[in-house]
């Protein structure tokens, strides 16, 4: 029962996490970061609680002709991305939650297509502050090189699916709850430092807001029954919606910044999520709205994930 309602909590967060990618011609500068989950983190995991989780992540490319050249080589147009992630979350302690997500990546380009074992991202988020139904909390972590180099089909790209650099991150998240209504809101910063043959695939900073309705279900987000235990209630049904947002710097590769990398880009998202006993099915879409494109760059399209959770 207290496994169950805390799978809630954790659908709530996830709901407005994306994977952060580049979306043009250098479409995978920001794919070592793919996990998205990492910048929001999760609330009031309680003690020796483990939750695991299942994603399956899809996001079109607009691809309109934009091309350029690296040296004398023309570059291949990403087409479309899937990514694979699976992670696990521990709690440590009412205020101290770990976890880690490792993403699988395929990309399918005009030149071809790849795949690749992507950079795994270790978290702890410990909360700070805590005033009834409002909660603060703050994150810190490190990707790690796990991810693999270019292969034939790309290497006259600047496509990555894994950097090769050790990169810390820092975040903060809050919530807060009103009957049937919830607010999410975070914001994370990933420094990223050199990666394979010194080159620099880009910083990058994320934050998102989102707000949820309950339509299914008596007690809603981080709502206790009057002995302080979790709800029992057999299944919930949660709509939202809301915005996220992800700044990506330019990369660099043999010394050179390359000019048609980097962005901020802007997503409405909407979903739902059924959650039932200990399990939980989040589904979501996000729609670009605001898109600033360094050069010339193919737009970002729509992103599309289904998730699948389980609390032990």
């Amino acid at each position: 029962m207290k496994n169950y309602w805390f799978l809630i909590i954790v659908y709530f967060i996830i709901s407005t996490g994306h994977g952060h990618s580049q979306c043009a011609c250098c479409a995978g500068a920001g794919i070592g970061s793919s996990n998205g989950d990492a910048g929001t983190g999760l609330l009031n995991i309680p003690k020796k609680t483990i939750i695991a989780e299942l994603y399956g992540d899809y996001r079109s490319i607009q691809t309109g002709g934009h091309m350029h050249q690296h040296g004398d080589d023309e570059e291949a147009t990403l087409e479309n991305m899937t990514i694979g992630l699976v992670g696990i979350r521990y709690g440590i302690s009412r205020r101290f939650t770990i976890g880690g997500l490792l993403p699988y990546v395929f990309l399918q380009s005009d030149n071809g297509n790849d795949r690749g074992l992507g950079d795994m991202i270790l978290q702890g988020t410990f909360g700070v502050w805590r005033k009834s139904q409002f909660e603060i909390a703050v994150q810190a972590g490190i990707e790690l090189p796990t991810g693999i180099r270019k292969s034939s089909n790309f290497d006259n790209t600047t496509v990555v699916v894994g950097s090769g650099s050790w990169d810390p991150m820092l975040g903060i998240i809050l919530s807060r709850d009103w009957s049937r209504w919830a607010l999410q809101a975070g914001s994370n910063f990933k420094y990223t430092t050199p990666g394979f043959e010194k080159n620099y695939y880009g910083s990058l900073s994320t934050h998102n807001l989102n707000v949820s309705y309950r339509i299914k279900g008596q007690r809603g987000f981080c709502r206790m029954n009057d002995s302080g235990e979790p709800s029992s209630e057999p299944l919930i049904w949660t709509v939202f919606g809301g915005y996220y947002g992800e700044w990506l710097d330019r990369i660099k590769e043999d010394g050179v910044t390359d000019e048609d990398s980097g962005h901020y880009l802007g997503f409405v998202t909407t979903g739902t999520s059924i959650s039932f006993q200990r399990w939980s099915i989040p589904l979501y879409l996000s729609v670009p709205m605001i898109q600033k494109l360094n050069g010339e760059q193919n737009q970002a399209g729509f992103r599309l994930r289904v998730g699948m959770i389980r609390a032990f």
